[in-house]
This record gives C-alpha cells, structure tokens and sequence, in this order.
C-alpha cells in the first residue's frame, strides 16, 4: 500500500466520523455523568435521572443531523433508513426505563445510569454494522453491561442468576467467534456484502458453511433466549430488577432482530444448499411451545413474563424465516409493538412491587378497588395475548399474513405446520396472559388496598397502553414509515 493511498484512507475514516456523532455524544455523556458522580455528593436520584433524559434529548438531536444513509469507514459501517427509525425509539426505550416507579435505588447510582446508557450504545452500533466482528463486540458490550445490571440488587438471588446468564453468555459468545473463525476461512471475509457476494458466486460449498452459521447464530439465538438457548431466561427475569429485566427483554431483542432480518436479506442466504429455514422454523414452534406451556403454571409474573419472551422470540424469528422483505416488514412492526406491550406490563409488574405484590395470586381483588388499574392491565394483556382492539392483534395478522402468502409461493410443507402450530400457541398463551387480569377483577380477594397512581405513573401508563391501542386502529401510521425501507445495507 502507498503512502498516498494511506492518507486517502485516513481521510475517508476521520471524515466518516460524523456518522458516529449520536454514538459519540452518548459516550462523552455517560463519562461525564460518572464524573459528576464523583464530584457532585447528591445521593438523590432526580439529579442524574434528569441529567440522563437530558442526554438523551441531545443523542435525539444529534441522530437528525447525523449523515445521510450510506456505507462508511471502508465499509464497515452501514447507515440504513432501519437505523433512522431504531435509534430514536431505542431512546424512546431508554427514557421509559428511567422512569419506572420502582426504581428509586437503582436511580440514585451513577453507574447505573452508565451502564444503562452502555446498553443503548451496543443496540445503536449493532442495527448499523456491516462486519461480523463489530457485531460481536457490539454483542459483547451489551452482554457485559446486562451481566452486571442484572445483579443490581446485590442479593444472593440475582448473585446467582447473573453468573448463570454470565455463564451461558460465555458459551454461546466461545461458539460465535468459532463460527466467525470459519466464516472468515471459507469466505475470506467478515464483511456482510462481500459474504453476500461470496455465496451468490459459489452457492454450493457443501455443510462447512451451513455449520459455521449455526455456530454463529448461537449467540443470536441466546441474546433472543430463543429455544434451546432460554434456559437463563426465567431465572435472570425472576431475581434482577425489574427495570433492568424490561430493557433487556426489548432493545437488545429488537436490535439483534434488525441485524439479523438485514444479514439475512443481504448474505444470499436462500442459495445455499441447505435449508436452513426449516431449522428455524423447528426452533421457532420449540420456542413458542416452551415458553407458552411453561408460562400457564407460573406464580411469579416477572417469571410467567421470561416464558412469554420466549414463546415472542418464537414468533418473531418467523419473520426471519419468511425472508422477503414483507415478512421482515412484519417482523418490524411486530417487535415494536412487542417493545411497547413488554413496556407496560413490566412497569404495571413494577408498581405492584412498589407496594409488596410480588406473587400473581396477590392481586386479588386489586382491579375493584382499582379500577384504572384493571382496565390498564387488561389492555396490555389481551395486546401480548394477540387479540383485538390491540396492536399485539395487528402484529400476529400481519405475520401471519406474510407467513402465509410465503407459504403459498414456496409450499413447503413445514411451513403450513408453523403457521397452524403458530395459531394454537396463540390459543394457549390466552390462559396465562389473562390470569393477572382475571385476579384483578374477578378472583376473590380479602384486600381492601388499593394501588396509588403518582401522577407520573398514571401518565406513563396511559401512554403506553394508547401507543398499543393506536397501533391496532392506526397501524398505517407505522407501516407507511416501515413500508418505506429497502432494506439495502
């Protein structure tokens, strides 16, 4: 290499850095936020939760002036209409977490904040990267951070979960690198369009290749806890916070999702000799039948919410199975209405932990002396369960629509069974998801307390459940921003 094409190269990286200004502001602000945690001796928690959501209106802001869509730093970043919209609702996520009525002590830590804030940073580079090993590290980092938030409480309970979900992460993250080791090996690349590029000039390279995928989806599958890598999932729900326990149940979900849909799209995959979407058409009904059918004898609802995570997986890798860009589309909307339904009942769980309900079966009664209470939980689980006036209803219609249309033009048989196994795991996931609203409303229950609504609370959860009902009688006003994208890397 010349010493003048060195200098081009150095030029083009310094002024691709532009496309990290959202990125670098969180960075510069989350070091900041730990410095005036050393030098500011405010123990209370609104100092720096208003310094957070302030930071979070800056990143906002420096997302719309970001560069226009592109590739960038030699091609190792990829900046699409996807990320346009993740980023801002990855904020959206951030700010909602802030807010959670529970969550006073952990609010009150620096580095809480931080590490929160860490997790957006790994979700923002992860929809945007177009090379394997970036996204590994990108795993990682949010990985990482997720390991030690979910031992926030300090207690022996989420001391034991972490080091399970630390261990399991471990494995998986041991499996990826391999497969990224054979990738590299048989591709002679980790970039995700010259692989593309690779497989659609030599299709046929016998199960080295299909292997080194499986491998690499390992962790995929593990950061979605889709099945058979759930098994951390209840646990790690059940003894970390419930804030920490809802981010991580959404933003990193939804952005291995949008990798995943995007690498799909891009790496020719459907020309290879091996079928692959029967294999996760297999994992997904697993999935969706661990989690529902688990789920129906749960007492804790942090630990039945684990399972519904699990069986959701389910349904939404049936995006990535269809493949075309209607069922990624599907797939989208599908995991944004899922981000909000998660939303609310995590923070509904959370207020019932405010006030010393931890087990479903305390809620007796609670929805009488509570009206607003019951009508709002009803709402957020008849969404997760699927059913109409929801957006959960119109996210199940359209991914069943695009799974079916798919059917009908491939006919593969297996895809009949996941459509039809799909539709009873939405039968059964009625008898859990309704069980918290049946408790409130219609189970006898000696309590004559009744759930205090801050004003806060009772906004924030207003909020969410009319985002989840517009998405059912609005849904255009998505689909029209979701229909726009074409999905070029």
């Amino acid at each position: 290499m010349s010493l003048g094409s060195l200098n081009n190269q150095i030029e083009t990286i310094l002024g691709d850095f532009g496309v990290l200004l959202p990125e670098v502001t969180l960075i510069v602000g989350s070091f900041i936020l730990i410095i005036l945690q050393l030098i500011v001796k405010d123990k209370e928690a609104s100092t720096k939760t208003v310094f957070s959501l302030f930071l979070l209106g800056m990143i906002s802001l420096s997302v719309s002036v970001s560069p226009s869509y592109g590739t960038y730093f030699n091609g190792l970043l990829s900046l699409s209409q996807i990320s346009g919209l993740a980023k801002p609702f990855f904020i959206v996520v951030t700010g909602f977490i802030l807010l959670f009525p529970n969550g006073e002590s952990l609010l009150k830590k620096g580095e809480y904040h931080f590490l929160l804030l860490m997790i957006l940073l790994g979700s923002m580079l992860l929809i945007e990267v177009n090379h394997l090993l970036l996204f590994y590290l990108s795993l990682e980092l949010i990985s990482i951070t997720s390991y030690i938030l979910i031992n926030f409480n300090f207690d022996r309970k989420g001391f034991e979960a972490s080091i399970k979900y630390l261990l399991f992460g471990a494995m998986s993250s041991g499996l990826m690198l391999y497969g990224l080791s054979l990738i590299y090996g048989l591709t002679g690349s980790l970039q995700i369009d010259q692989i593309g590029v690779f497989i659609g000039q030599q299709p046929e390279l016998g199960l080295w290749l299909p292997l080194a995928l499986v491998l690499f989806f390992v962790g995929i599958w593990f950061k979605l806890s889709l099945a058979p890598m759930h098994i951390w999932s209840p646990d790690v729900y059940e003894a970390g916070p419930t804030p920490v326990v809802a981010y991580i149940s959404i933003l990193p979900k939804v952005a291995v999702l949008i990798f995943f849909g995007q690498f799909v799209l891009h790496t020719h995959l459907s020309q290879i000799d091996f079928d692959w979407k029967m294999i996760f058409s297999g994992l997904a009904i697993l999935s969706m039948f661990i989690g529902n059918l688990s789920a129906l004898n749960q007492t804790n609802a942090k630990r039945m919410m684990a399972y519904s995570s699990i069986a959701h997986s389910g349904m939404l890798i049936i995006g990535v199975v269809i493949g075309t860009a209607f069922g990624i589309q599907s797939m989208l909307f599908y995991a944004i209405v899922y981000a909000f339904m998660n939303l609310g009942a995590f923070y509904l769980i959370d207020l019932f932990q405010k006030q010393g309900f931890e087990k479903i079966k305390d809620l007796s009664g609670l929805g009488r002396t509570s009206p607003w209470l019951g009508v709002f939980a009803v709402i957020i689980m008849i969404a997760l369960a699927g059913l109409p006036p929801t957006g959960g209803f119109t996210s199940k219609l359209l991914m069943f629509t695009a799974l079916w249309e798919y059917y009908q033009t491939e006919g593969h048989q297996y895809l009949l069974w996941l459509f039809g196994l799909g539709l009873l795991n939405t039968a059964i996931s009625l008898f859990y998801y309704l069980k918290i609203p049946y408790y409130l409303l219609v189970h006898s229950g000696d309590t004559k307390q009744e759930i205090i609504f801050s004003l806060k609370d009772g906004t924030i959860v207003f909020i969410i459940v009319f985002l989840v009902l517009l998405l059912f009688f609005k849904a255009d006003l998505l689909l029209n921003v979701i229909n726009q994208f074409n999905f070029a890397l």
